[in-house]
């Protein structure tokens, strides 16, 4: 027994080349999704059903299409988690996903019902991330 976890923590830390790290996550079996911890049970949350996230301290918001969960997790965690080309970061506190976007103002943006803040910060790293149209003024 002592023999297996020395070569799973060999294999597993970062004092290897790190050729464990990918091979763990290119073995995910699910690669669509997370699971998150609700009422002691796991439960599959599609990325595509994921809406918007809110950080506050040690815990995360996560609102789906039809579901809110709060977890004990950070935002950070989550954002290395989520695919980078679907979700975006849009304050210090908040992540949508990109697609559910509807309205961008310098303020706030609209994901499906809800309105977000977007930080000073991030706003323009949002705007050079989607294409817009008649923004020329009288053109």
């Amino acid at each position: 027994m002592n023999q297996v976890l020395k070569e799973y923590s060999s294999k597993s830390n970062g004092n290897s080349n790190g050729n464990g790290a990918l091979k763990n996550e290119n073995s995910l079996l699910v690669k669509d999704a997370i699971f998150v911890r609700n009422k002691g049970n796991l439960v599959k949350v599609k990325f595509c059903d994921i809406m918007w996230m809110k950080g506050d301290g040690n815990y995360t918001t996560l609102v789906t299409r039809t579901s809110v969960y709060s977890l004990r997790n950070i935002l950070k965690e989550f954002e290395s988690i989520l695919p980078s080309e679907e979700f975006i970061r849009i304050h210090k506190s908040y992540i949508v996903r990109v697609e559910e976007i509807t309205t961008i103002n310098p303020k706030e943006l609209t994901v499906g019902k809800d309105v977000v803040p977007v930080g000073r910060t991030y706003y323009q790293n949002l705007l050079n991330g989607i294409n817009k149209l008649g923004s020329g003024g009288g053109e």
